[in-house]
């Protein structure tokens, strides 16, 4: 992929919903495609009513090519660069933002030169393709999301040994981790923080959903199950205020 811009489907100014970073200021860029589609979760399209799976598959699906100074400009012309020289985030998500990697490297090295600082950033992952070392130097928080058989995905295509190994190693990564059901918990420990020796102070549980009724529903069981394993609960901030998985 060329190295002077990325395909975007959708950016916005919004408070950080998930991870350690909840309540953050921060703007979102999601990018477009993903390399699995995660068909066991239960999101329906609000529009039509089609069962999805991921709840942000509807609008990473689409995009469209941006270079950087339209990116620029656009963000210039919303007051986000001015965020972001004050200290909000830049939250890149996706699909799968890994699929872009040599575009984001670019994209990053304009920004910091566009605004003569650092930018926080965090990216998404579900730590099934390979980073290169000057991605992992670059961004400051890695926000890792697994993919477990509630997917609907085979372990074949959520779990790569060499890449999970590599990622539990860094200090700048943390886990999250969608709950369905009280057994999703154990594949958490038997697939993810036994083998890899992930401390569970680095676990984020999720509950499943992309509506406020379906999050509200599971939220009860995953904040007990993080009680009782000692992890963190990522309450998903923006579908508890907003009843929207995207765009908010």
């Amino acid at each position: 992929m060329s190295k002077d811009f990325l395909v975007v489907s959708e950016e916005f100014y919004s408070i950080q919903g998930e991870g350690p970073s909840v309540g953050k200021p921060a703007v979102f860029m999601r990018l477009s495609g993903c390399n699995l589609r995660c068909q066991g979760f239960s999101f329906k399209d609000p529009h039509t009513g089609e069962h999805l799976g991921c709840d942000t598959t509807h609008v990473w699906r689409r995009g469209r090519k941006k270079t950087f100074f339209e990116i620029f400009a656009d963000w210039h012309q919303q007051g986000w660069l001015e965020k972001l020289k004050k200290g909000a985030h830049l939250v890149i998500t996706g699909g799968e933002p890994m699929l872009q990697q040599p575009g984001i490297i670019a994209f990053l090295q304009c920004l910091d030169h566009e605004l003569n600082r650092v930018v926080y950033v965090e990216m998404e992952t579900n730590a099934t393709l390979f980073y290169s070392e000057a991605l992992l130097h670059r961004i400051q928080q890695f926000n890792v999301s697994p993919k477990l058989k509630n997917s609907g995905e085979l372990k074949s295509k959520t779990i790569k040994p060499d890449i999970l190994s590599g990622l539990a190693k860094r200090q700048n990564v943390i886990f999250k981790f969608v709950i369905v059901n009280d057994a999703d918990i154990f594949e958490v420990l038997e697939d993810f923080t036994v083998p890899y020796n992930i401390a569970h102070s680095r676990v984020w549980l999720m509950p499943e959903g992309g509506t406020l009724s379906a999050i509200s529903a599971k939220l009860p069981k995953v904040m007990q199950l993080a009680k009782q394993y000692q992890m963190n609960v990522s309450p998903r901030l923006h579908i508890l205020t907003w009843d929207k998985a995207t765009g908010v």
